[in-house]
């Protein structure tokens, strides 16, 4: 009876795991389609339709994990976010030079990770903003304090990290754009990242 009892645990366990994974798999599934779709044509330029289509899932199966097309994008932007903080936080205590690199590094890592997530950082909408706020916020603060350290060095090209803070909004992801099939990518970015930036 035991050993009964023991297999049928195991078989539940089984289930719940295989289950489990092909949730995940699915999730992913919906989130690759979504930054895809999203990079292309724009949030509001894709409808939950064209995004199930894309993942090849059904239509139960996307409201299963997000309620809107918005939460989708919520989930594909979040990722870019946490990881940019995360980064810009091995920053602190460095240099101003060696803060000025980091930073430049620290866009160019992101895009090799999360290349159609960012793109959107630059499509955000009024009906997507309040899934990610705080989130943008908090990005916000962490550059603008690693831009700080930079402007103690006398380094900053207008010597302001705010006004360097909206020259890296309205360029840094641009750029990465323009430059992304260049064959010398890296060194272009970087070349032009500091002259827009940092003083000569």
């Amino acid at each position: 009876m035991m050993g009964a009892s023991n297999a049928s645990r195991r078989a539940n366990a089984s289930r719940r795991a295989k289950a489990a994974y092909r949730d995940s798999e699915h999730r992913e599934r919906l989130l690759e389609a979504g930054a895809r779709l999203f990079a292309l044509h724009g949030i509001a330029g894709v409808s939950v339709a064209e995004v199930i289509a894309q993942a090849d899932l059904s239509r139960a199966t996307f409201y299963g994990f997000f309620a809107n097309k918005n939460e989708l994008a919520a989930a594909i932007l979040l990722p870019v976010f946490d990881a940019g903080q995360a980064a810009l936080a091995k920053l602190e205590g460095l240099p101003p030079h060696k803060a000025a690199d980091g930073l430049i590094d620290t866009y160019l890592d992101l895009w090799q990770t999360h290349k159609n997530a960012l793109l959107l950082t630059g499509i955000i909408d009024s009906e997507v903003f309040p899934y990610i706020a705080s989130q943008h916020h908090a990005f916000n603060a962490a550059l603008l304090k690693i831009l700080q350290v930079i402007e103690s060095g006398d380094l900053l090209r207008n010597n302001s990290a705010e006004l360097t803070l909206e020259v890296l909004a309205k360029t840094g992801i641009p750029l990465l754009r323009i430059y992304n099939n260049h064959d010398h990518m890296e060194r272009l970015y970087r070349e032009s990242m500091l002259a827009l930036t940092i003083k000569v």
